[in-house]
């Protein structure tokens, strides 16, 4: 249709085109003619199919939309520029179909077209030529066409793939000085001409298809499920004395700014998210209470498919009079890591370091005020302190409960990337799997024991390792550009601490880039 690359349906329509005005001049046969009918009924179902597929895809959107306009409004409106656009191009496409269609009806017993009456073109010969070259049908096709390629270029430009094949795909310029109308249409059969716009009509809800997944899925790498959000409050001190003021941060653990709560509430307090929800966070500040472990508790409020998603805050804070309490703090924030050491300080304000005994399962001295905590089974620990004053007194301080929690899921990776990324299939091949938890407070060296490729078209492949085994460069080597292959099913262990077992890690896909 177009000069320059083209992209494999193009040259397959080109094909197609040859191969039409070859049977021309070759009294085409009846077997051909009905091989072009399959070739058009075959199109024809994935059309009903890609409709279905993108009004429950544009349906979803806009559920997000009314649940979390900050995130969804803007890419439910691009989707809708390009369901306005995807329709009017369809309209005008079934408007020429119909002038074949109308001419050779189908028949009421079989349901099928008349083929063999359909091997001349003077439908739409007629339709699109006849006067001179301002025939108001061409024009205005060819004018849908360019409006289609130009608007739906400019909603998708930062998706290069998706917009070289639109471009390609439906490029009106003259090939050889020949008008592209002429081009593709002049003297084809009309069973050949239904091939064609029932070709473009499908390649057309394929983009529109692929566009709305591309913005949201460029969304949600943004936005993780508020169900595996987990709220922490950072403290500016430890401990505070009746009455100071007390200035905290609640923040999510996902650190995403774009997930913006419907509601917050802490301490019985509703907070104006206007003034205190700012990059993810929410500040607060209140006056300390009585002496003692005093709780910070609440909620983050999200909506979900219709349902609110709570997200509960739950801490604590200290207040101390005089030197007969104890401070102890956590220095990966307030909560303890199940197979981890856990460096915890702890200390009595006017006491020696050597006068004070600390103890809690799994807790263990390394030197002074230094402790490093192993948590094992259960959601909790208390860790009780008692220390002798000059003057031989005993000072005991209540027990400080602290939060065990298990490692997080890793992510997998591919040159450091997370998530998703682009790159040749030739790379991709060569590439090694790498695990990680690139938000976690502790450093921690993984390595992958083995993972799941899984190429569109192709049976899942299991490898034992961190690199790609002969089975799965096979695999890879058959994916086309923008395939999306999806490594899943990962394995991985702690280096030096391999007793522990991870939760599988998160998946990563590649979209192939040639």
């Amino acid at each position: 249709m177009a000069g320059g690359k083209l992209s494999p349906r193009q040259k397959m329509i080109n094909l197609m085109y040859l191969v039409l005005m070859a049977m021309l001049a070759l009294n085409v046969s009846a077997e051909v003619m009905d091989a072009f009918l399959k070739m058009f009924n075959r199109t024809e179902k994935a059309i009903e199919q890609g409709e279905d597929k993108n009004k429950a895809a544009l349906a979803d959107l806009k559920r997000y939309s009314v649940e979390n306009p900050t995130q969804y409004k803007e890419v439910y409106q691009t989707g809708l520029k390009v369901k306005d656009l995807t329709d009017e191009l369809v309209s005008e496409l079934n408007t020429v179909k119909n002038v074949i269609l109308e001419a050779n009806p189908v028949d009421p017993e079989t349901g099928e077209l008349p083929v063999s009456k359909m091997d001349k073109g003077d439908l739409l010969d007629e339709y699109f030529f006849k006067g001179e070259a301002d025939n108001p049908n061409a024009q205005r096709f060819v004018a849908t066409v360019d409006k289609y390629r130009e608007g739906m270029i400019a909603l998708v430009g930062n998706n290069a793939t998706l917009k070289n094949a639109i471009e390609e795909n439906f490029d009106t310029t003259p090939v050889d000085g020949k008008p592209w109308l002429i081009q593709n249409f002049y003297k084809l059969p009309a069973i050949g001409s239904l091939a064609v716009l029932s070709s473009m009509e499908s390649a057309a809800l394929n983009y529109e298809s692929e566009a709305l997944s591309a913005f949201l899925s460029g969304r949600l790498k943004k936005a993780a499920s508020a169900t595996k959000l987990q709220a922490f409050v950072k403290l500016d001190k430890s401990t505070y004395s009746p009455g100071s003021e007390v200035n905290m941060e609640v923040f999510l653990a996902s650190k995403d700014d774009s997930k913006v709560p419907n509601s917050v509430e802490i301490n019985g307090s509703k907070i104006d998210l206007n003034k205190n929800f700012e990059d993810g966070k929410v500040k607060y500040k209140f006056r300390a209470g009585n002496v003692g472990d005093r709780p910070i508790v609440g909620k983050f409020i999200f909506k979900e498919n219709g349902k609110d998603i709570p997200v509960e805050i739950n801490s604590n804070y200290s207040v101390v009079a005089a030197s007969n309490q104890a401070i102890v703090s956590a220095e990966k924030m307030n909560v303890v890591y199940r197979g981890l050491e856990n460096p915890i300080t702890i200390t009595i304000p006017g006491i020696s370091p050597t006068k004070v005994k600390a103890s809690a399962p799994g807790l263990s001295q390394k030197s002074g005020t230094s402790y490093v905590m192993r948590p094992g089974t259960g959601k909790t620990v208390a860790i009780r302190v008692t220390g002798t004053a000059d003057n031989g007194e005993t000072v005991q301080s209540p027990p400080v409960e602290f939060r065990i929690k298990d490692i997080p899921q890793a992510m997998a990776s591919i040159r450091k990337q997370y998530g998703s990324l682009q790159m040749p299939k030739s790379s991709l091949a060569k590439s090694t799997v790498e695990a990680g938890l690139p938000d976690f407070v502790f450093d921690l060296n993984l390595s992958v024991q083995s993972f799941k490729v899984k190429v569109p078209g192709k049976t899942t492949v299991v490898v034992r390792g961190n690199r790609m085994n002969a089975q799965a460069q096979k695999a890879i080597s058959s994916a086309r550009r923008g395939d999306i292959i999806t490594i899943f099913g990962i394995r991985a262990n702690i280096i030096g601490n391999s007793s522990y077992k991870l939760k599988e890690v998160l998946p990563i896909s590649v979209e192939i880039s040639n």
